[in-house]
């Protein structure tokens, strides 16, 4: 199932949405210690029509005064109110200062008036509440139309006095931290969406797959704190080791009708573990018994010649300048399944090497020879000399490096594949971070946990440089025996990660005969 790349953002990046809920919510609370406190005190007033006797009278009067509420509501902050409410406080405000501190509400079908006062002092918020109700009750008693014997017929009564309050009504603190909140979780959240959106980096399965066109073949998980080294020599039953044999059962359904499928590997720029992971992938080939040929034309920065621990100077620029055979030019390695060609000396012109004829004639032979055959091959970004083994591949294989590569240089990548004629059968999401879902975490590490005892690393016989180089039995023949022991190999990278060559070869060059 594909995974939603936004919860895999947020997944990834939550000590960020949770920074920003902590930020928002010392903000808000923040705010609220800066800001002046108010106090809001209350008081409410009853009125009833005091004229009739009979229940029609008292009904009629009780309508009569529920239709006046309204005007007694606007008659509490007019000024013909709050002026004595001013006088009597000696308060250095206008009315109309005043009326903004005062809230007028009336229940709906209620003949109660209730009067919130809000000022900066608790005290003084009692004290113009109180004033305010009693010259409310006077001015509403003295207008009110008078009965025959000339006293009013609206009674008013005070039935809550106002009272000092205990506490703030404003800033609400509660509030404002959870406003804070959540304010810096939406602010968090939208810096990662715009950050994920600027991006340019292919950091995820689903990106590379949407780039390149290509579906996923398999993702390599970092090492971190492994010995260095192979993750299929040194460390076959941690996790990274299980994320090459996954990419190996993949990629055997890429070619499955094909009888000696040639796999080639590139990626797009340098640095991105496409040698080690072409490496591995052999190793894991091999695992089955299976004959498997691992060749390596980088013939500018060769790397598997120092990852295997095997002769750099006899290799596949040797065999393409006509000087020695294929049989005679591959070296054994591990158990004997697996046979290294390295890229032999660095020759001038490595693009017309590998675009020859005696290019294509080698590949028809190691088909006859071995049951696998993997090729290591430049980056596509740099030179175009991986396009040349495109046509004579079975499934091309892009590395992609989650921490390095950009669109453009993907996209880059994909399109001179197709312009050679070839498309790409898959990607490799290396470096990636993250676990396996469910408990396969914890099946491996049980696992070691279970070993007897540490294993030394499997290395492949080292020749020595005047040695010969060993023959390889055509198809027919039976499978080699196993190699001597022999020193163990050079230490390599970290699985995933290809050192970066940036100094040029002093190896002699070799011209194309």
């Amino acid at each position: 199932m594909t995974r939603n790349p936004y919860l895999a953002l947020f997944r990834h990046f939550w000590y960020v949405v949770v920074a920003g809920a902590l930020i928002g919510a010392i903000g808000g609370w923040g705010l609220s210690q800066l800001a002046t406190r108010e106090y809001t005190s209350t008081t409410s007033l009853y009125f009833s029509l005091s004229a009739g006797v009979t229940g029609n009278d008292i009904n009629q009067g009780s309508t009569y005064t529920q239709n006046q509420m309204l005007s007694f509501a606007q008659l509490a902050t007019a000024p013909v109110v709050l002026q004595p409410v001013i006088d009597s406080l000696d308060l250095s405000v206008t009315p109309a200062a005043l009326a903004k501190q005062i809230a007028v509400t009336t229940p709906q079908n209620t003949v109660v008036l209730q009067l919130d006062v809000t000022d900066t002092s608790a005290k003084q918020a009692t004290d113009i509440a109180n004033a305010a109700a009693a010259s409310l009750r006077a001015q509403v008693e003295d207008i009110a139309p008078k009965n025959a014997q000339g006293n009013g017929t609206v009674t008013t009564r005070i039935i809550e006095p106002a009272v000092e309050p205990v506490g703030p009504s404003a800033p609400n603190e509660r509030l404002n931290i959870l406003i804070g909140l959540v304010v810096g979780i939406l602010i968090a959240a939208g810096g990662l969406l715009l950050w994920e959106a600027m991006s340019t980096r292919v950091d995820s399965e689903e990106k590379t797959a949407a780039v390149s066109g290509a579906p996923s073949l398999g993702t390599i998980r970092r090492r971190r704190g492994a010995t260095q080294g192979l993750a299929m020599v040194g460390d076959t039953r941690s996790s990274s080791a299980e994320d090459f044999r996954q990419l190996r059962a993949n990629l055997e359904f890429v070619a499955v009708d094909v009888s000696s499928p040639v796999f080639v590997l590139t990626s797009s720029i340098l640095g991105e573990g496409k040698s080690t992971v072409a490496t591995n992938l052999a190793i894991a080939l091999s695992e089955g018994g299976r004959r498997v040929l691992l060749i390596d034309a980088d013939l500018r920065r060769p790397a598997i010649a120092r990852y295997t621990g095997l002769v750099p100077e006899t290799g596949l620029s040797t065999i393409l300048a006509g000087r020695v055979s294929l049989a005679d030019a591959v070296q054994p390695w591990g158990d004997g399944s697996l046979t290294v060609l390295t890229a032999g000396r660095i020759p001038p012109n490595p693009s017309e090497l590998l675009s020859s004829r005696a290019m294509s004639a080698l590949i028809a032979e190691a088909r006859t020879m071995y049951d696998v055959i993997v090729i290591d091959t430049p980056p596509l970004a740099a030179v175009a000399d991986a396009a040349s083994l495109v046509p004579e591949s079975d499934a091309t294989v892009v590395v992609v490096d989650r921490t390095a590569v950009r669109r453009s240089q993907l996209v880059h990548t994909v399109d001179a594949i197709r312009r050679a004629g070839g498309s790409v059968a898959g990607t490799v999401l290396n470096k990636a971070r993250g676990k396996r879902p469910g408990n396969a975490y914890y099946y491996y590490q049980l696992d070691e946990d279970a070993k007897p005892g540490p294993e030394a690393p499997a290395a492949g016989p080292r020749r020595p440089s005047g040695a010969a180089p060993a023959a390889v039995p055509p198809r027919s023949a039976p499978a080699a025996a196993a190699a001597p022991a022999a020193e163990p190999a050079a230490p390599a990278s970290e699985a995933g990660d290809e050192p970066a060559d940036d100094t040029p070869s002093t190896a002699p060059q070799v011209a194309q005969k």
